[in-house]
């Protein structure tokens, strides 16, 4: 009785949001919104998969400002100003001029071939997910403010998937003084499964992913079984301008990633890394990094220590093109055998050498947005597998429909091989390669309303077979997911 009492809730508060936006559209605003700001690309270990619901609607930050045929007028660009060797990855630059803040909803329903992420069989069920939130952004002369809050849940009606809560909140603030910048970012995610799961249900997470982005969030690269779990991100990053051409970069900051309804493995990592950066010319940045990783795991004694070394490069043409790579050694000390349950190995500590790479890729054409990445790095495991090599693979093509809203395909890969261990276990050797793709199409009902519809495929197959949320076991994982629903994203209103 409460579950319907709470969709017919959820579908009478998304016809008044319909009933609001019509209303709005009859007295339509004449002064041009500043466009949204752009939500970082996926990061090492934080799971190229990690898409926003259905598929991720890349909001570009240039929308109004770059051939808008919509528009008779146009912002001028800010150049980006992230640090090659920073937290934050290169952008192709911001259109907002202004402080605004900007209300959102949502409605979705999604038929889902395996609800409950369970490994082995199909069974079709239904979710009904449902969303709301708020972006902010404030703009003075030496500070800049994001904050991001999104709130929903889930209902499905089979047994085997439970519903689920999502809260999830993203801050960021960076003050720039004479000869020095500080910024802040922490990212925060409840989620009611793996993010690498979360694909397809309809509920997209605010700032795209992650206000922070970067190379130093919490993994979720695999498909897990469904269960409330609770991730979180927190950087300070410090740039000295030495010179005209010349920075330093410091970044100090700790992740953690809990699971609250399963026995996987939970862990906390803290890193702290250095970097110089030299400026070319106005589009050509060189840098070297340094970078130390601790993490921890909780369920049992076992610690993962790297050191990791990157010479880099990054190219940036505002509103166009950011491209940047990094590569370098990565040595990775750990404890032998890796077996949860055992306690400190009995071989003890060993350290190898890796090799480590991230680059990625950000173009914009007119309204269309292409964008790729790579990254091979020694990672936490994603609550399986107790530090294993990883690759990310991810890319996307866009079109902005509107300045809200946008239509596009997405597709990505992800492989995860545990540590080498002394003495073999199922655990411990599994090689984990996961697939996913999809698109969505999105019609709009006005500047404020839209009707999205869209598909995903997930896969996921290991050498040996995994047992994860309490399905039966298996060497392989399908699972389709196809959402139809309503969004609603007010026009950023200025303050």
């Amino acid at each position: 009785m409460t579950k319907r009492f709470t969709i017919l809730a959820a579908a009478a508060s998304l016809m008044l949001l319909c009933g609001a936006a019509r209303a709005q559209q009859q007295g339509q605003d004449q002064n041009p919104p500043p466009a949204q700001d752009q939500g970082q690309q996926q990061t090492p270990d934080q799971s190229a998969p990690k898409a926003q619901g259905p598929i991720p609607a890349y909001h570009s930050p240039l929308a109004g400002a770059v051939d808008n045929e919509d528009e008779e007028t146009t912002t001028e660009i800010k150049p980006d100003e992230h640090a090659l060797t920073g937290a934050q990855p290169l952008g192709l630059g911001s259109a907002n001029a202004h402080s605004y803040w900007q209300p959102h909803a949502n409605l979705f329903v999604t038929a889902d071939s395996n609800p409950g992420v369970a490994t082995g069989g199909s069974s079709w069920g239904t979710w009904i997910s449902f969303s709301g939130g708020v972006d902010v952004h404030k703009v003075s002369e030496n500070n800049e403010l994001e904050v991001s809050y999104l709130g929903g849940g889930m209902f499905s009606n089979t047994s085997e998937a439970g519903n689920g809560a999502v809260q999830s909140l993203e801050f960021l603030e960076k003050r720039t003084f004479h000869r020095w910048a500080l910024t802040l970012i922490d990212g925060l995610a409840y989620l009611p499964e793996s993010g690498a799961g979360f694909n397809g249900l309809g509920v997209p997470l605010p700032g795209g992913g992650g206000l922070g982005g970067g190379t130093l969030s919490p993994g979720q690269s695999l498909l897990v079984g469904r269960g409330q779990n609770l991730s979180n991100q927190f950087d300070a990053e410090a740039d000295v301008f030495v010179t005209g051409r010349t920075s330093l970069t410091f970044v100090g900051g700790y992740s953690s990633l809990n699971y609250f309804d399963s026995d996987l493995l939970n862990y906390g990592s803290a890193l702290a890394r250095v970097g110089y950066n030299y400026l070319i010319d106005r589009k050509n940045t060189i840098g070297v990094d340094y970078e130390f990783g601790e993490t921890n795991f909780s369920n049992f004694h076992q610690k993962l220590v790297d050191h990791e070394f990157q010479v880099a490069y990054g190219r940036r043409v505002t509103g166009r093109l950011a491209f940047q790579i990094a590569a370098g050694p990565e040595i990775a000390t750990f404890t032998l055998p890796i077996t949860p349950g055992s306690g400190v190995g009995s071989a003890g500590p060993t350290t190898s050498v890796y090799w480590s790479l991230n680059t990625n890729l950000q173009y914009q054409m007119r309204r269309n947005f292409f964008g790729l990445s790579y990254v091979h790095s020694v990672a936490g495991g994603s609550g399986v597998l107790a530090g294993a090599e990883e690759d990310l693979v991810s890319g996307s093509v866009t079109r902005q429909m509107t300045r809200q809203f946008s239509s596009g395909i997405t597709g990505g890969y992800a492989r995860d091989h545990g540590l080498a261990v002394l003495n073999p276990t199922p655990t411990g050797t599994q090689t984990f390669d996961y697939w996913y793709g999809g698109g969505n199409l999105t019609y709009p009902l006005g500047r404020t309303m839209a009707v999205t519809l869209s598909y995903q495929l997930q896969y996921q197959t290991s050498g040996t077979p995994f047992c994860v949320g309490g399905g039966a076991c298996a060497t392989d994982f399908w699972r389709n997911m196809i959402s139809v629903g309503l969004d609603w994203r007010d026009r950023p209103r200025r303050f």
